[in-house]
């Protein structure tokens, strides 16, 4: 579909960018493992030696495929075994997370907070995604991973990107988004959507990326009710991680009532969603 044109110019545009940002390239292997995913008939042995040339790759597929996460209730003790019982398109958003991380969490960008938050977000999308929503579990997952991915890639492009995060974290409301922009003509939301573009994500993820922070797209029709769906969920999720961490919610406090609404949930299905989850951020092979 079409995107809209948007009805707030905070959001941003790729020709208002007043300094690059540098984005990470695809890595070798996600190009290797997407291109095979995306035959019409894939080879699993392919697949698998793929993932086997890296070691570390193929040690955290196994680990997060025995996790809570897929909650197969049988241990996994191979790659392929991993790839056939979590299906193919959750192993490329999977392995899309650990090249993300590998790729991003050094140097000005190895934010520890950022990263377990990231972690969360991801495994709370999947969960709920499975729960409440049409949307494919792993186009949730994989707009968790992306949806904030912009802050350590700002972090490592503005050397007062740390400030700007500081001051936001002190806002009472939702007003990241117009911050970064005054301080840096640019946004974490636009960025991430680039990064998610660039490697190749689909493009609902992409523009649901873009438009996280706007909730109004939750209500309107002209965008896809996938895109809507992912916001909506993003909103529960937040909430249930800022109640994880004791905090309050922002996102939930401007946004949850719309999120609630989209998801055609009651209020009482969201608090048991998010005790869920709460429970499961508990668990120590969470994700």
């Amino acid at each position: 579909m079409h995107e809209p044109k948007p009805t707030h110019s905070h959001q941003g545009t790729t020709a208002e960018l007043a300094r690059p940002v540098n984005i990470p390239p695809r890595p070798a292997l996600l190009i290797a493992l997407q291109r095979e995913i995306a035959h019409e008939d894939p080879s699993i042995k392919k697949i698998v030696q793929l993932v086997q040339r890296d070691a570390a790759i193929a040690g955290n597929l196994l680990a997060i495929s025995n996790s809570a996460m897929f909650n197969l209730n049988r241990h996994i003790e191979n790659v392929q075994d991993a790839i056939t019982l979590i299906g193919l398109n959750n192993c490329n958003a999977v392995i899309t997370r650990l090249m993300a991380r590998r790729a991003l969490a050094h140097g000005r960008m190895m934010m520890p907070r950022f990263w377990d938050v990231s972690e969360k977000r991801s495994w709370g999308m999947m969960y709920v995604a499975r729960q409440t929503t049409k949307v494919a579990p792993e186009l949730a997952y994989n707009f968790g991973l992306f949806c904030d991915i912009g802050i350590p890639l700002m972090m490592a492009s503005f050397l007062d990107y740390g400030d700007t995060l500081t001051v936001a974290n002190q806002l009472e409301h939702n007003g990241f988004i117009e911050l970064e922009n005054s301080r840096h003509r640019i946004n974490h939301a636009l960025v991430g959507a680039m990064l998610a573009e660039h490697w190749h994500a689909d493009p609902l993820v992409v523009l649901a990326i873009k438009k996280h922070h706007s909730y109004e797209v939750m209500t309107d029709s002209a965008f896809a009710p996938a895109v809507r769906e992912m916001i909506a969920v993003f909103c529960l999720v937040d909430q249930a991680i800022q109640q994880h961490r004791h905090a309050v919610s922002i996102e939930w406090l401007e946004g949850g009532e719309i999120a609630t609404e989209t998801l055609g949930l009651t209020t009482a299905d969201v608090d048991d969603l998010c005790e869920n989850l709460r429970e499961k951020f508990l668990l120590p092979n969470a994700a």
